[in-house]
């Protein structure tokens, strides 16, 4: 009877031990992970910050980010020849955390004797969910054709971040064109990529700003995305 009686403590002590070890096991693995994603996310946030945070210099020009947008295909809606529908333009600035304050040349058609313009930008960005986000473009400037007329934008668009420092957008809005005599309006569709600060999910000015968190699989992120 003892002999049976050992026999049971031994197995019931056995069995304690291999759970506790599994549990063990199991909370390491859970460990390694969440260290593993801190470490990702920091790495990204890293990468993602400037030099100097924007939020405490928002108006320092010196220390703002660079950044480029190029819009290869922006094509115009209604009736026409297809080289008269596409604009293409590049844009250089700088990045005051959600704003981009830029210089934007292009042409408003594919022709030869494309009439070229030459413009200054405001962008904000105005919400985050994730890795995309919404910006928001408003423009003024000058076409440089025989009436030198003026040329003013409003943009609404949508970057997704893919990489620590490029995002790729759509948008869609309006150029309105006007001078002594003659004045018009062109609603437009195209894609842009961006390289610059990555985009934050503060949403202002004036807070601190967070990173986003990174994405799986990835030591990278999202934010425009302006």
């Amino acid at each position: 009877m003892k002999r049976h009686y050992s026999s049971i403590v031994g197995l019931l002590i056995s069995n304690y031990l291999g759970l506790l070890a599994g549990t063990c096991q199991a909370q390491s693995t859970v460990d390694s992970t969440t260290t593993r994603a801190f470490r990702n996310q920091q790495s990204y946030q890293s990468i993602s910050r400037s030099s100097e945070d924007s939020t405490r210099s928002v108006f320092n020009f010196g220390t703002a980010p660079w950044y480029g947008r190029v819009t290869p295909l922006l094509m115009y809606t209604g009736m026409g020849n297809v080289r008269d529908k596409i604009a293409q333009s590049i844009e250089i600035g700088k990045s005051f955390n959600v704003i981009d304050l830029g210089v934007a040349f292009g042409r408003n058609s594919l022709r030869p004797d494309s009439t070229m313009f030459l413009e200054g930008r405001v962008t904000m960005d105005v919400a985050n969910y994730g890795v995309f986000a919404n910006e928001m473009t408003i423009g003024a400037g000058r076409v440089f054709d025989k009436a030198g007329s003026l040329m003013l934008e409003l943009t609404y668009s949508i970057i997704a971040q893919v990489a620590p420092r490029l995002g790729i957008g759509l948008t869609t809005g309006y150029y309105d064109f006007s001078s002594e005599f003659a004045d018009s309006s062109k609603t437009f569709y195209g894609v842009y990529i961006r390289y610059g600060l990555l985009r934050t999910d503060a949403g202002g000015l004036l807070g601190g700003g967070r990173g986003r968190p990174p994405r799986v699989g990835r030591p990278g992120r999202h934010g425009h995305g302006r």
